[in-house]
């Protein structure tokens, strides 16, 4: 409540999953009074008729329309009554119930509209319901980098299309768990004719369901999701997984005369992933300022960043240079700016000259093989569990005491891991 000219008015900041329907940052209704105690009284009032007006908004899918809103608050008001959306008006005590129905005799349908709350639902399509996804779900992407957004965003993007491709375009509220079960026996038909692996579909499922949870959730909707998914999910069969490279191989790559042909950044980031067993996109989001070669042990540090997060909260950590990394890091102590946030381009580019060139020794092989090799090569020389889970980023499942390993110390694990690139 703010006094403006001596006279009292209300004023809310519009929630931010309204944006979409109500641009306005801030409403503003004048209570005509310059009396405090009256203003207290009819802010309450004004505040149910926003929260109602704006429920209107959610349940209709309109764009706020100044006009419409005083024009059904004025209409309400004359006859006696709140203005209320349709839902809140289905759940009235039935004597109000009564007194609305027998209000309307000889109503015109503003009237009607305004005191039952019937201005029409418009259809939530899945095509629709996606694009308010992306408001609704907007803290999940968070201190995402744009190419982090885009990586997030595609997969739910991919699983709409292909509902969509099964059942159609159509409304939320109509979709039945018949659909939901054809789009499982869709995934099925492929799994089956080409290959694929069951868990692809289940993430496709997974996506749907979160989506149309999210909507039904922020536009009460209603819907029975749990109903809809139940037991829907398939069991995982097999899981592909990337192959470790044996330290003959990795030394097979690195010493090769074919990586000549593969510009700098792509070749010194081979060394940099088999000396640190980092991810690709932790390499190559390096900052100059991580990369420390003037520390008593250099060393690179993967930190979270603003417009930029990492995998997980475990992820943070740093990594002593030594053997492959450190002559890498010598030669790039600036990083990777070509690829900076853009880890995809840089993985697609060597993953494809690693392949073209016959260095990969097998399909199940990539460029992430060098982090698998890096977990084996640490376990080979029985370093203690802690050192393992602060040099990979993982989480560490024991209670943490202490500051953990030194760099110095890490550093000597790191050496007796990688004794042959020494």
């Amino acid at each position: 409540m703010a006094k403006i000219h001596g006279y009292y008015y209300y004023s809310r900041r519009v929630p931010e999953e309204l944006k979409e329907l109500d641009p306005r940052s801030i409403v503003r209704v004048s209570l005509k009074t310059e009396c405090k105690r009256q203003a207290a009284r009819k802010i309450s009032i004004v505040n149910d008729q926003v929260e109602s007006f704006w429920q209107s908004l959610l349940e209709t899918n309109t764009q706020y329309d100044n006009k419409r809103f005083a024009q059904a608050v004025r209409i309400s008001r004359q006859l006696g009554f709140s203005y209320k959306p349709i839902s809140e008006v289905a759940n009235l005590p039935i004597e109000e119930l009564v007194q609305r129905y027998l209000a309307l005799k000889d109503a015109t349908p503003g009237q009607i509209q305004a005191v039952l709350g019937t201005a029409g639902e418009s259809e939530i399509t899945l095509k629709t319901a996606l694009q308010k996804f992306w408001g609704f779900a907007k803290e999940r992407t968070l201190n995402k980098s744009r190419d982090q957004i885009r990586k997030w965003e595609n997969p739910r993007k991919k699983a709409i299309a292909n509902l969509i491709s099964v059942i159609g375009n159509k409304d939320l509220k109509s979709i039945t768990r018949d659909d939901i079960l054809a789009f499982r026996d869709w995934w099925l038909d492929r799994i089956q004719n080409h290959n694929l692996n069951s868990a692809s579909a289940n993430k496709d499922i997974i996506h749907v369901k979160n989506i149309i949870e999210t909507i039904s959730e922020n536009l009460r909707l209603g819907l029975d999701t749990r109903h809809l998914f139940k037991k829907i999910i398939l069991k995982v069969r097999y899981k592909q997984t990337r192959l470790p490279f044996t330290r003959a191989q990795i030394k097979a790559i690195l010493e090769s005369d074919k990586l000549q042909n593969l510009n700098l950044e792509c070749r010194w980031f081979l060394f940099a992933a088999a000396g640190t067993g980092a991810r690709p996109s932790e390499i190559v989001g390096l900052l100059p300022e991580d990369i420390r070669l003037d520390s008593y042990v250099p060393y690179i540090k993967i930190t979270d960043r603003k417009d930029r997060c990492l995998k997980t909260t475990h992820s943070e950590r740093e990594i002593p240079l030594v053997g492959y990394a450190l002559k890498a890091f010598q030669k790039m102590p600036e990083g990777f700016p070509r690829y900076r946030d853009k880890p995809d381009n840089l993985t697609n580019a060597v993953n494809k000259f690693l392949r073209e060139n016959k260095l990969l020794p097998s399909p199940n092989h990539s460029v992430y093989s060098f982090r698998h090799s890096f977990q084996d090569a640490l376990l080979n020389v029985n370093a203690p569990d802690r050192v393992q889970a602060e040099l990979m980023g993982h989480k560490f499942d024991r209670p943490l005491y202490g500051d953990g390993a030194t760099l110095a110390n890490k550093a000597e694990w790191l050496k007796k891991s990688q004794a042959d690139a020494l």
